[in-house]
């Protein structure tokens, strides 16, 4: 039985080494097509070959590679950081924001056998004197490391899962099919993070702290610093457990404690975090890139460069997409490109950024301190009014509400945070060499409006638009009378981070940072303010100032809770981690609780203003509203939670023979 298994894992590792794994290393050796199954097992390169499969196992879809960008992998679209463009329905509800559409999850019981018949192989390979006995520890080391990253997906999502270390023959069906999980109870959801950060403790001791090759392979810092992000994660859910509603011992998960995590819990991996955290700050090759920018604009331009290359100061750990297949890949960057800069494809403009997002970057005042960012629109100050339904109501509305007249369209963005510059698209920004043109209606000499529509008006023989362009030249908004037709951001602003900076791309062939020395910073800060590490406020306070000064601030701010989430929010916008922190704070919304104004994300339409001409010069005014007009009126509002669905609905858990999670019963 045991030479069929190692067979089947060879010809499957195989069949997705040649087409996607051989490039997540520099220079592994060895003609792939010649290999049988007893080769991968009895050769270093053979070996090698299987640890690019065992990499392949990590759960992390940085780019989401569909057509329907609205329910794939990208967690900011679950949040009230973004949306999809041309939709209403906030897909944030129990069914939609777990699974292939919210929480990344992991239940490959396949994918963890493999991984551990390659420890299995590589320790018999030792023996044999196939390999040396250190490259046999480095490599048992990095398939930890994948195992403990496999297993942190699974308890985030699911609790307590098995805990399987064994290859376990004889429960294998020699179809791809594990079946131990009817032999093998649930871990509590405690001992499960434990098991995560055991794991990760073995991997620290074996892996090298740097590579010469292999660029994309975990190293020792790799895995302290998934240690920081796994202990932070286990602390907050534990500090937080009862946050969103007791889960009642009545739930025979709760009762068996397989979902079911405590306060007094909380400490011990605060501390973890901690001194994962301080491992990596205490090593000098690992900084923020752009630290001290002399600069708002330099500022902006580190930023942006930090995701179109890979610069090692900041990175921890991470992917590349460059497998070398030109024609394949994420559509990610077309999909999420401007209107104006791409041709030849409608597929753009799908990721619209929500003016809640945006007010929380902070300006910086004449001499670069902070201060409130929050768009002015209004002189009355009611930034909190929102207009329902701007299509019927803004023509009847627009002339009882004193606006703030703008002279131009990119005034109120001006002082904005370089973050925001860099990594967020807003009206009149230059990206690609033209100037984006988002622009959502008009009010025409005679006082008369349109919104969201093509409108045009003639003027001493200069045409205005409503759209601030004729079709096709512009990127926001679609003609909301036809919801078909554009392809255009309908918040006002849209994605720039990771997208290429001279053209759109067919096809994701960058890096991605899954770890980077910002969170890691941050990480840092939250454990020893949750924890009341009072001896390291000091130091938390200047890593948390550090952040802000890569942006280019000058003042400092006080360590707290609320600045340190501020900071991380928008530091680590749109890379997988506003969801997350949602999620194990247990701070996600809930319609019971928040007023219905709170529970819509939002947006910001640019108007134009002729009421001067002729004889004086266009002003722009800007309209708060829901970002979707279906939100008020038309469907039903579906942004809801429910507190049992934190953790995710256990797959077959009455064939296998365990406890049923919370909102399975």
């Amino acid at each position: 039985m045991k030479k069929i298994l190692i067979n089947i894992t060879a010809i499957l590792c195989l069949s997705l080494v040649i087409t996607s794994c051989d490039k997540m290393f520099d220079n592994l050796e060895g003609d792939l097509t010649k290999m049988t199954g007893d080769d991968m097992v009895s050769s270093e390169a053979g070996i090698m070959r299987l640890l690019a499969q065992v990499y392949s196992y990590i759960p992390i879809t940085a780019f989401p590679n569909t057509a329907n960008f609205a329910t794939s992998a990208n967690e900011d679209f679950y949040t009230f950081n973004a949306v999809d463009s041309h939709g209403g329905d906030y897909g944030f509800n129990n069914a939609a924001y777990y699974g292939v559409n919210g929480l990344a999850t992991f239940w490959n019981w396949s994918g963890i056998r493999a991984i551990n018949s390659f420890i299995r192989d590589v320790t018999s390979a030792v023996e044999k004197g196939v390999i040396l006995e250190s490259l046999g520890n480095e490599l048992i080391a990095e398939a930890r490391f994948v195992r403990a990253y496999c297993y942190f997906v699974m308890v985030r999502s699911y609790g307590g899962v098995p805990i399987i270390t064994e290859v376990l023959d004889q429960y294998y069906d020699g179809m791809g099919n594990e079946q131990l999980l009817q032999f093998t109870p649930r871990a509590t959801e405690k001992e499960t993070w434990d098991f995560v950060i055991s794991e990760l403790d073995a991997a620290i001791a074996a892996l090298p702290e740097s590579r010469t090759s292999g660029t994309f392979r975990a190293t020792k810092w790799a895995a302290y610093g998934l240690q920081s992000r796994v202990a932070l994660y286990a602390a907050s859910v534990s500090k937080y457990w009862t946050n969103a509603g007791t889960i009642a011992n009545s739930y025979a998960a709760v009762a068996s404690k397989k979902t079911y995590m405590e306060a007094s819990y909380a400490a011990t991996y605060y501390e973890k975090c901690i001194s994962a955290s301080e491992a990596i700050i205490a090593n000098t090759a690992f900084s923020l890139y752009g630290a001290n920018p002399a600069s708002v604009s330099e500022a902006v331009t580190n930023l942006g460069t930090m995701f179109t290359t890979k610069q090692d100061c900041e990175y921890i750990f991470g992917r590349s997409y460059n497998d070398g297949v030109t024609t394949s890949g994420s559509n990610w960057d077309v999909f999420n490109s401007p209107q104006q800069t791409v041709t030849g494809t409608s597929a753009c403009g799908r990721y619209s950024v929500t003016l809640d997002l945006v007010d929380k970057y902070d300006d910086y005042d004449a001499s670069r301190n902070a201060v409130d960012g929050t768009i002015d629109t209004r002189a009355d100050g009611m930034e909190d009014e929102y207009m329902s339904i701007p299509v019927v109501n803004f023509p009847s509305l627009h002339s009882s509400i004193n606006y703030i007249r703008y002279d131009n369209i990119s005034e109120p963005f001006q002082n904005k945070d370089a973050r925001f510059k860099a990594w967020i698209l807003y009206p009149d920004c230059s990206f690609r060499g033209q100037t984006i043109k988002i622009q959502g209606g008009m009010i025409k000499t005679n006082g008369t409006a349109s919104f969201w529509a093509e409108e045009t008006e003639t003027v001493s023989g200069t045409q205005y638009y409503a759209l601030g362009g004729v079709a096709g030249q512009v990127s926001g908004y679609y003609n909301y009378t036809n919801a078909n037709l554009g392809n255009t951001y309908t918040t006002g602003f849209g994605l720039r981070k990771f997208l290429d900076p001279t053209a759109y791309q067919l096809y994701i062939k960058n890096f991605w940072y899954d770890i980077r020395y910002a969170e890691i910073l941050l990480n840092y800060c939250e454990a020893v303010l949750e924890n009341n590490a009072t001896s390291k406020y000091t130091l938390a306070g200047q890593y948390l100032n550090d952040i802000r000064h890569r942006a280019a601030y000058t003042d400092n701010v006080t360590l707290d809770l609320g600045n340190v989430l501020h900071q991380r929010r928008l530091e680590l916008a749109f890379e997988r981690d506003y969801l997350y922190t949602l999620h194990r704070r247990r701070e996600y919304y809930n319609e019971n609780t928040d007023p219905v104004v709170e529970g819509r994300r939002h947006a910001l339409t640019p108007v134009i203003d002729l009421t001067d001409l002729p004889g004086g010069t266009p002003k722009y005014i800007f309209v708060r509203s829901i970002h979707y007009q279906e939100d008020v009126g038309g469907m039903s509002p579906s942004f809801s939670t429910n507190y049992l669905s934190y953790y995710k609905s256990m797959p077959d858990f009455g064939v296998n023979g365990y406890e049923p999670n919370p909102i399975n019963e």
